[in-house]
């Protein structure tokens, strides 16, 4: 009995400390990295558009993409998709595939979309 009442504290605890902030959610295809370590290649969404609209990167590397505008946006590809950003937040996505990957705004899809070569 004593053994059960100590488990609801500790996963309360752990629950509460693996939380996400609102101003940054991280997706990592690799769980061996520590978001302190990872260099971003920074993608800004002002407008209704990505900049820069395209990007050639290296495999491995760590893009994220940050909302400057008030309205809220889902960033959107065939391989990833980004929770509603609202302004100020981020999404990142770690690129393991060398390939050409094209992105839009889910929620806008009218706007132009970017692109990203992984070389």
């Amino acid at each position: 009995m004593k053994n059960k009442l100590l488990v609801i504290p500790l996963l309360t605890i752990v629950l509460i400390l693996s939380g996400c902030t609102d101003e940054e959610i991280v997706h990592h295809t690799e769980n061996n990295i520590s978001a302190e370590n990872i260099k971003y290649i920074e993608v800004y969404i002002d407008d209704y558009a990505f900049h820069p609209q395209s990007l050639t990167i290296s495999r491995g590397d760590t893009v994220r993409w940050t909302n400057n505008d008030s309205v809220a946006y889902i960033v959107k590809s065939s391989s990833f998709q980004s929770p509603t950003l609202t302004k100020g937040m981020t999404f990142t996505y770690t690129f393991n595939e060398r390939r050409t990957y094209n992105y839009y705004l889910a929620t806008h899809p009218y706007t132009r979309s970017g692109t990203i070569v992984v070389e």
